[in-house]
């Protein structure tokens, strides 16, 4: 296995999601289903994980939420996901799969857990029990930059 020297934790963690996610869309596809892109499967995993308005998903991600109505948008086109008012406010989406995903969903749960079982024999099971247990300890709260410490921008130069 190569070894890769990921400068930064950050590194690995965003080389472990494109490994699993870019092996999870091969396994979609080798089953013939069309496979879905980065922000899909992330909207996915956020729904699945019960986290089903728009807004907090937008959040989540990081992202407008004209860009999650577009990613929605998508995934209501292809059959997955359908977009209703939420009954407890009315101002409000909310996001639900289909039955029409479910044989999706159950093949994508499926590969994910393939996924992991490959992982764990890759790691050793000590290595990746510690990773897991690791990556399901809450971090905290999002880190801010103190008030006096936030740079005033420089003017563009031209």
């Amino acid at each position: 296995m190569v070894q890769h020297d990921h400068r930064y934790i950050m590194s690995g963690l965003l080389a472990g999601w494109d490994w699993f996610d870019n092996s999870l869309q091969n396994l979609v596809k080798g089953a013939g289903f069309k496979p879905l892109n980065k922000s899909q499967s992330m909207m996915m995993l956020y729904v699945s994980a019960g986290v089903t308005r728009p807004v907090e998903i937008a959040r989540q991600m990081r992202l407008s939420r004209q860009a999650i109505g577009h990613i929605a948008g998508q995934l209501i086109a292809r059959g997955i996901l359908t977009m209703d008012d939420d009954p407890a406010d009315g101002r409000s989406k909310i996001l639900a799969f289909t039955v029409r995903s479910e044989e999706l969903r159950i093949h994508a749960h499926r590969s994910v857990r393939r996924l992991e079982a490959t992982l764990r024999e890759r790691l050793g099971a000590e290595d990746y029990d510690t990773l897991k247990r690791i990556l399901s300890r809450d971090w905290g709260g999002v880190v801010a930059a103190p008030a006096s410490k936030v740079p005033t921008p420089r003017r563009a130069r031209g």
